[in-house]
């Protein structure tokens, strides 16, 4: 029985998980800073990343897109490049992640 189109097409969520993490490191942020940052909690956001929540909602792709400054389709693996990014704009994105958890952790 071959594959339905729908499944063909469907995006790879190891590649979802992969830059969920990737991108998180090369920005310098915590799992806090990214829960901060999207309106999910550190635990949701663990389990994203590590593929525990195996079927994200839209709201969930976009909010850790915006959170990680990356596209939607970066993030499930249909754009290869985050090249259209203004280096200046990642790193104001990573000063404040870097202020966001800062201000959270515990004097």
């Amino acid at each position: 029985m071959e594959p339905s189109k729908a499944a063909m097409d469907a995006p790879d969520m190891s590649v979802f998980q992969q830059r969920i993490r990737e991108t998180r490191k090369a920005r310098g942020m915590s799992l806090d800073a990214v829960a901060e940052a999207s309106g999910f909690t550190k635990s949701h956001v663990w389990e994203l990343e590590c593929g525990k929540s195996r079927n994200p909602t839209v709201r969930a792709v976009w909010s850790l897109a915006r959170a990680l400054c990356v596209s939607p389709a970066y993030l499930l693996g249909m754009e290869v490049e985050q090249s259209d990014l203004d280096p200046l704009a990642l790193k104001l994105a990573s000063i404040i992640n870097l202020e966001i958890e800062r201000r959270s952790s515990p004097q």
